[in-house]
């Protein structure tokens, strides 16, 4: 079958050629493709609109040997409360950079596709952005395998904080144990978080209160799994957040 529909959200843009533009997408159907948008830059409206970062369409594509080919599509959500605001459209396509880093082309991935919709659709009500981020980190990390092990001490199995967390092991490590270089300082307020967006993930996330000091611990902790996850220690996006988040 040549042609194929399915919802997606367009990931990001690069101008190709003269008129056109290269459309990385994550689809509902098939993961991550990249198609060309054929004579794009040079159109108004709708059709520009349509492949603007951060929309969420319903496309009709063709299939091509190596680049897919972008027939039509239809705007579901242009999210333009997040490209209206500089700080929201900066998290929201860090979002969309991790599970660009984190797929192989065309491999399909429903659950990271639906946890972006609804990161993409917190982002937009929550009052802390970085709160979002460090839920949307974890469970990103989770799906992909890379699930933290935060219930006791990987040696002795103690639950009593404070503790390190080790990124080749994956979980934490108490006081009294031996820890590897490169560990990471983590306290039980931290852990604590962690557990509850990895059990709830956005669900009343608005009630949890993430003090910057906690969000900063929980990033290090991440930032460790998702260059172990995606082989990547940093995002074009970060040092933007990070300006954004010093400036708190």
């Amino acid at each position: 079958m040549s042609e194929f529909r399915s919802h997606a959200v367009v990931l990001r843009t690069q101008d190709y050629r003269e008129a056109d533009k290269l459309v990385t997408m994550l689809t509902r159907d098939e993961g991550k493709i990249t198609a060309i948008a054929r004579g794009v830059r040079k159109i108004k409206g709708k059709s520009k609109a349509l492949v603007e970062p951060l929309t969420l369409g319903f496309f009709l594509l063709h299939r091509g040997k190596s680049l897919d080919t972008l027939i039509q599509g239809e705007i579901v959500k242009p999210h333009r409360k997040l490209q209206s605001d500089l700080v929201l459209f900066s998290y929201a396509l860090y979002f969309c950079e991790l599970c660009e880093a984190s797929l192989p082309e065309r491999e399909p991935a429903p659950e990271i596709f639906d946890l972006l919709l609804t990161a993409l659709q917190q982002l937009e009500h929550d009052s802390s952005a970085m709160r979002v981020a460090r839920c949307f980190e974890l469970n990103l990390l989770e799906v992909l395998g890379y699930r933290p092990l935060l219930e006791h001490c990987l040696h002795c199995g103690s639950e009593s904080a404070p503790f390190r967390f080790d990124p080749e092991r994956g979980g934490i490590v108490c006081a009294g144990c031996p820890v590897a270089a490169g560990s990471i300082p983590v306290s039980g307020a931290a852990v604590a978080v962690m557990k509850r967006f990895l059990e709830n993930g956005f669900y009343r996330l608005t009630v949890c209160a993430v003090p910057d000091v906690l969000s900063e611990e929980i990033k290090r902790v991440t930032s460790a799994l998702l260059l172990n996850a995606t082989g990547k220690a940093r995002f074009k996006t970060m040092g933007v957040l990070q300006s954004f988040e010093e400036m708190k």
